[in-house]
């Protein structure tokens, strides 16, 4: 009994042994093998029970790849493995030198270095082990092409192009209904997107997933600013943990953390994403880097985000009208997939794949198409109303319109305009190429109108000998030009000169203006020239030769021979005297805030000219560095002198756009000042030029110092403005501390003697139409909204047809409404004592003592009382060619305080840009 009972014990101590070795050997095992290719690169991942320890060996002839996991067996049946596309051919196990260890090995097609990883256990996966196999980009055909002679008509604009990116995919699911996973219902969703948006002209969508596999967040973003996207839309379907949550609802990018429980699971829900898709090299370079959050959600632009905003109002609107709606306002929150600083971009949730209902209408195509046309709507909305200026959009609303007359036909309509007779048939939806006198035709907004010039006969006149000029000190080439009547690229050409640098006492001849020439000019082009250059020097305009000359397109080449159309006579320009009275030359002392550019436009001068004159390497500045100012004694004073009337009498081919352009004004301006009802023009017809009975005269007067007296009412920035200062001159020249000012103090005017007189002009006046809102009516004039509703003294932005509205010249500015009484601000939530301060442009020691406040500490609903005089806060949008110092002379504020109050880092603007402006 002792013996069988010492016997069991020795086997049961074996079979021990051997069942631990044999787990001690096989601790990891292969679950599952799942390979997703993708356009970019292939996908294979490994399902495992444990964290595996690997190596991997990369093997030639054939290409293929090998894993080995330590530890490890399998239980997959690799022969049912589904491994697709253009990289793997196969995936298959292989014996293994060491005992224990299980070998993997993929055959590729081609060589590929492949980026393993491992990721930890996220529902409904276990670890991971990724290989991502990148693809080799297509070989591109160096073959020179052959040369097409036939030339391409040029696209009126191109298309406004839309990224979609469906949520997930791949290893990552999304949501998970009852019988549905997310990520199928998105890819459905975006195709229809896709589909419904390219069927509108002038628009154009692609997929930034095409397949059931997934991209990292970040590099979505990316695909879109690659795929040159002007709007980049994501599509999800929402989950939660119970089904009882409902409804559609849309988010935008917030670039402070979100403060919604909703915007936080939002968050948290896309790190589950990365969990489940992976980083990739992504996760692994940016291990050592601290706070990678901040680093994958950089701070986006503000035009893309208020951009974003627009749309995602617009798409809820649409939405509101087709489902339920989960959120009545689109809802911000941090979200990978918005933040690229380049293109603005929303995400739409459709509804809750975690409500049975909305899981039954989600997998519905009628649905489906639902969902895709308000997302459309809502975009096509907003780019219809605000288009990028190249695209078609934007050229449509060239769109003119003309009156039938008398002998006119469908066919000389379709060569005046350079448009087919079929186009302008089919566009206005006529059923025959009959036309009745009167009848009015909407011209494409692909016109180019034609004009044609009969030629002149040939005329001879006795010829003048050209001008010697002698340069002299301090003269540079554009200086003489101007002198002359003539260009800086004339005077170079017509003296063979390589340069514009000058020599003292160097002779230049100056070619007459008054000669006509004895025969038709024919123009040699030459290198460098263009055809708008060609086109200024013998006062014509682009469309005039390119007509003339049956060109295509304005490309030219070297030695291409052009006609002149009606240059057999030049016409001398007339010319006001330019009287100058010598003095000292001016030496300038930089000044803080003061540019080279700043510089030379105070004194009528080019950056090139103080930068040649002063032998300067760069436009870098030091504050107090002199500059010498050539011919810079005098300044220049800008007085109206009155001339007769201008009237022009129409000819044969010539367009109101036409004549304007000639007189340098534009079609508005002519159509409002003759009273003309459209653009149509009969042959023999009176036009008056507006304001163009009046010529200038640079008149150079001696400088003497000016001192001003300040009165009642007048700031730092009224008394600037009326000197053309700017506020910093004064303040600097002065040596003041603050831009504070007392009633009777004297102030010095920097080389102030002039001050600008200009000849009143008539205000252009524009007449409401049909379609015409006030924020396209500033648009057109390069005005805003505010300027034309307080110019106008308009109480709101509703207009009517007929409508007169005034608009403001250059020098008008939005006058703030004063008030002596202190003005009352009620406490919100999150309001302190600080803020509340910044806005009204004041302090906080300033509002405690004003209200008698022991503390700092509010309650939500408190009445501040804000002290008279403090400043209120406007916004304003940075237009083209605008600086942070004009911004801040327009408001009668300093840069400074415009940069603190924006927090800016920099001087640096970018168009679209909205700035918080003082006023007071």
């Amino acid at each position: 009994m002792k013996l069988s009972a010492s016997l069991f014990i020795n086997r049961l101590l074996v079979v021990s042994f051997f069942l631990l070795a044999f787990s001690s050997v096989h601790a990891n095992q292969l679950k599952g093998v799942r390979a997703w290719p993708s356009p970019d690169n292939t996908r294979v991942v490994l399902d495992l029970s444990t964290k595996p320890s690997y190596e991997i060996h990369y093997l030639k002839r054939p290409d293929r790849l090998v894993i080995d996991i330590a530890s490890a067996q399998s239980v997959v049946n690799l022969k049912s493995i589904k491994h697709g596309g253009p990289l793997v051919k196969n995936i298959r196990e292989s014996a293994s030198n060491n005992k224990g260890t299980y070998r993997l090995v993929v055959d590729l097609k081609q060589p590929s270095k492949a980026k393993i990883f491992t990721l930890p256990p996220a529902k409904p996966y276990g670890h991971r082990l990724v290989i991502d196999l990148p693809h080799q980009a297509p070989k591109v055909n160096t073959a020179p092409s052959k040369p097409n002679n036939v030339v391409q008509k040029q696209p009126l604009g191109r298309d406004v192009i839309i990224a979609i990116d469906a949520g997930h995919g791949g290893d990552d699911p999304g949501a998970l209904g009852k019988f549905s996973q997310e990520k199928k219902i998105n890819l459905e969703i975006a195709r229809r997107l896709q589909k419904r948006i390219n069927r509108q002209p002038g628009m154009n969508a692609f997929l930034i997933r095409t397949g059931d596999y997934y991209i990292n967040l970040n590099k979505r973003s990316e695909l879109a600013v690659k795929g040159k996207a002007d709007f980049l839309v994501s599509l999800h379907a929402d989950g939660f943990t119970s089904s009882q949550p409902s409804g559609a609802s849309v988010w935008i990018l917030s670039d402070r953390r979100a403060n919604s429980e909703m915007g936080r699971r939002m968050e948290r829900h896309e790190v589950h994403s990365e969990l489940l898709g992976g980083k990739g090299e992504a996760s692994e370079s940016a291990s050592s880097v601290p706070f990678l959050n901040k680093v994958f959600f950089d701070m986006s632009k503000s035009n893309s985000m208020q951009v974003g905003a627009d749309v995602g109002n617009l798409v809820v609107k649409e939405l509101d009208q087709i489902t339920k709606l989960h959120k009545k306002k689109p809802v911000g929150a941090s979200l990978a997939v918005l933040k690229s600083p380049y293109i603005p971009s929303i995400l739409v949730e459709a509804g809750f794949i975690t409500n049975h209902r909305e899981e039954r209408l989600l997998n519905q195509a009628e649905h489906q198409n639902k969902i895709a046309n308000a997302v459309f709507s809502g975009i096509y909305k907003h780019f219809n109303t605000s288009p990028p200026h190249d695209s078609l959009f934007a050229q449509k609303k060239r769109e003119i319109q003309h009156t039938v007359r008398s002998g006119e036909s469908l066919s000389s309509l379709g060569q005046r305009y350079s448009v087919a007779s079929s186009e302008l048939k089919s566009y206005n939806r006529l059923k025959s190429s009959s036309l009745r006198i009167g009848q009015v035709l909407k011209i494409p907004p692909n016109y180019e109108l034609v004009v044609k010039t009969e030629p002149t006969p040939v005329r001879k006149l006795a010829v003048v000998q050209p001008s010697i000029h002698t340069v002299k000190s301090g003269e540079s080439l554009s200086v003489i030009a101007s002198r002359y009547g003539s260009s800086t690229s004339e005077l170079k050409q017509y003296n063979n000169l390589r340069s514009t640098s000058l020599a003292v006492g160097q002779k230049l001849n100056i070619p007459s203006k008054n000669v006509v020439q004895v025969q038709p000019t024919v123009h040699t082009v030459r290198s460098g020239e263009s055809l708008s250059v060609i086109a200024s020097r013998y006062g014509k305009s682009t469309n005039e030769l390119k007509s003339y000359n049956n060109l295509r397109s304005t490309s030219l080449a070297v030695g291409q021979k052009l006609k002149i159309p009606n240059a057999a006579i030049q016409v001398a320009s007339t010319k006001a005297a330019v009287k100058q009275v010598s003095s000292k030359p001016v030496v300038h002392t930089v000044s803080r805030g003061e540019s080279l550019s700043v510089i030379a436009n105070r004194y009528g001068k080019s950056s090139n000219e103080l930068k040649s004159y002063n032998n300067l390497r760069s436009t870098s500045l030091a504050i107090g560095q002199k500059l010498k100012i050539p011919n810079g004694a005098t300044q220049t004073a800008m007085v109206k002198v009155p001339a007769k009337p201008i009237v022009h009498t129409v000819r044969s081919g010539e367009s109101l756009s036409v004549i304007a352009t000639r007189y340098g004004k534009s079609s508005n301006e002519l159509k409002n000042h003759n009273n003309l009802r459209s653009t149509s023009l009969a042959i023999g017809q009176k036009l008056k030029i507006p304001n163009g009975a009046v010529q200038t005269v640079v008149v150079k007067a001696p400088v003497k110092p000016v001192v001003h007296t300040v009165r009642s009412g007048e700031s730092l920035s009224v008394i600037a403005k009326r000197y053309g200062k700017t506020t910093n001159d004064l303040k600097n020249y002065n040596k003041l501390r603050s831009t504070s000012l007392s009633v009777g103090q004297k102030l010095k005017i920097p080389n102030g003697a002039v001050q600008v007189v200009k000849a009143p002009a008539k205000p252009v006046v524009h007449t409401v139409r049909s379609g015409d809102s006030l924020s396209v009516i500033a648009k057109r004039y390069s005005k805003s909204t505010n300027e034309l509703k307080s110019y106008n003294n308009l109480r709101s932005t509703t207009l009517s047809i007929g409508q007169k509205i005034k608009i403001p010249d250059a020098n008008y500015t939005v006058k703030a409404a004063t008030s002596n009484k202190a003005t009352v601000h009620t406490v919100r939530s999150g309001e302190s004592l600080s803020v509340i301060a910044a806005r009204y442009n004041t302090n906080s020691s300033v509002l405690k003592q004003y209200n008698g406040l022991r503390s700092t500490a509010l309650s939500v609903g408190q009445k501040i009382k804000i002290p008279a005089g403090a400043n209120r806060l406007t916004t304003h949008k940075v237009r083209s060619g605008e600086s942070l110092s004009v911004i801040a002379q327009r408001y009668g504020t300093t840069a400074s305080v415009i940069k603190s109050i924006n927090k800016l880092r920099s001087n640096s603007l970018s168009i679209g840009q909205l700035l918080t402006i003082p006023t007071t």
